[in-house]
């Protein structure tokens, strides 16, 4: 959902403002009360002049088009939805939140919107002092352009997300390089994972902050980085297994551009945060077997070891469903790779995700000794290709890592029942069920 560039340049210092304040914070300097509400409802209350005599004209004319404010609907129900299904993964403890977004979805309409804004206005103007003088521009009509304002400016800086989330900066151009540079370090030299990956090495002297926000800690520099696209979860495990001495070498893919230089440790708290844990034996369920679909397409040899393990390419899916996750086992590694039937669309390609690990057998058990999650970028046509072949490459762009792991020693089950590898494809893939059974069958076959 794309804003006039006018409007778009001055969101974006808006944004980038906020963002700099927040790192202000995260510094220690909490000058900064922070926004009452989200940043274009507070262009509202504070009466900024852009908002009323540019955005909300443009928006009162663009939503005369019926498939623009189709889009605004559509956008506002894909979150709601969204959340749903957030809340369904433990329907006892939300079941009234869960009524309660149903009702939101099934009522999701023009008139619905201009209702709760109405209603919202109006609690508004009768718990805030400030609203005595509002001028005739603040009104609660204007108050609902504004929140459908809000929705644009969401979907565009979801789509502007997506692309920067894709997209790497050439190394030596980024704030991150550029600052270690400045202390006569050169990444590229002294971080060979940076070079190659632009993943940044979590040696003996870094440290991981885990929470809100999570980051990585140079204490020599000392420098914070945003830990991007690797949930705390994943982290807590990966330092667990570290301090165990299960993983040697860890790197993360960390923002090259925002950047706290602090020593301190400070967290946000927003609210109640919800923990996700690592699957185990207690917390994982099978799927039924007879909703999904295990189909081998080659087979390389025996079991290896005493294992259930057997040198091949398959591929499973959901009954009645084209989506794939292909599987290729050879006698020392694994690669899982999410091939969607409508894939993750960028303007020159489509992306999947993979999975790859590297393994060896120990008196019958299986450990991780490498792993790592990637985006691969495919040009529409090898796509095409890739839904049949195992074999194509994805060469669009260069692939993409979120975190590796080497010189590993990690059991695919943990002594506390934690399932490693399990967890890993949980976090990763968007269809994690179609590998949980035949992960399970690894380490418990069935009679």
């Amino acid at each position: 959902m794309k804003l006039p560039s006018a409007l778009a340049s001055y969101f974006d210092g808006l944004n980038e403002e906020r963002l700099q304040q927040s790192l202000r914070i995260l510094q220690g300097d909490f000058s900064y009360d922070g926004g009452r509400f989200d940043l274009i409802t507070d262009c509202f209350l504070n009466n900024d002049p852009v908002l009323f005599e540019s955005a909300i004209p443009w928006l009162k004319e663009a939503v005369q088009e019926k498939s623009f404010m189709d889009s605004i609907l559509r956008f506002e129900r894909n979150k709601l939805e969204w959340e749903l299904e957030r809340l369904n993964t433990d329907p006892i403890h939300y079941h009234y939140a869960i009524e309660f977004t149903e009702q939101k979805i099934e009522e999701m309409c023009t008139k619905t919107l201009h209702e709760q804004a109405l209603r919202s206005f109006d609690d508004l103007c009768s718990t805030m002092v400030a609203a005595k003088d509002f001028t005739a521009a603040q009104s609660g009509e204007n108050y609902y352009f504004t929140k459908l304002l809000r929705i644009v400016y969401e979907a565009h800086y979801a789509e502007k997300r997506e692309q920067r989330k894709f997209k790497r900066e050439l190394q030596k151009s980024t704030r991150l390089y550029q600052y270690y540079l400045a202390a006569d370090i050169d990444l590229f030299e002294a971080d060979p994972q940076y070079s190659k990956y632009n993943l940044y090495s979590i040696t003996t002297d870094i440290e991981l902050l885990i929470g809100l926000p999570c980051r990585i800690f140079d204490p020599q520099r000392p420098l914070q980085m945003f830990i991007e696209d690797t949930p705390r979860h994943l982290l807590e495990l990966f330092e667990r297994l570290r301090k165990d001495g299960l993983i040697k070498d860890l790197a993360l893919l960390a923002s090259n551009e925002a950047l706290v230089e602090t020593d301190k440790y400070i967290f946000v708290t927003l609210g109640v945060e919800e923990v996700q844990l690592p699957l185990t034996l207690h917390n994982l369920s099978r799927h039924p077997d007879e909703e999904l679909v295990h189909t081998v397409m080659r087979k390389n040899g025996f079991p290896i070891d005493g294992t259930t393990v057997v040198p091949s390419v398959s591929t499973f899916c959901e009954l009645g469903s084209e989506d794939r996750t292909w599987c290729s086992i050879t006698t020392n590694s694994m690669t899982f790779e999410e091939i969607a039937h409508i894939p993750e669309l960028l303007e020159d390609c489509a992306v999947t995700r993979m999975v790859h690990l590297e393994y060896f057998v120990d008196d019958g058990q299986l450990y991780v000794s490498h792993i790592d999650h990637e985006y691969i970028f495919y040009t529409h046509e090898e796509f095409d290709l890739r839904t049949k072949d195992p074999c194509q490459k994805g060469n669009a762009r260069k692939r993409l890592k979120t975190f590796k792991i080497d010189r590993s020693a990690i059991p695919f089950m943990l002594d506390d029942s934690t399932l490693f590898v399990h967890t890993l494809i949980e976090a990763c893939f968007d269809r994690p069920h179609l590998l949980m059974n035949f992960l399970l069958d690894l380490l418990l076959p069935r009679d």
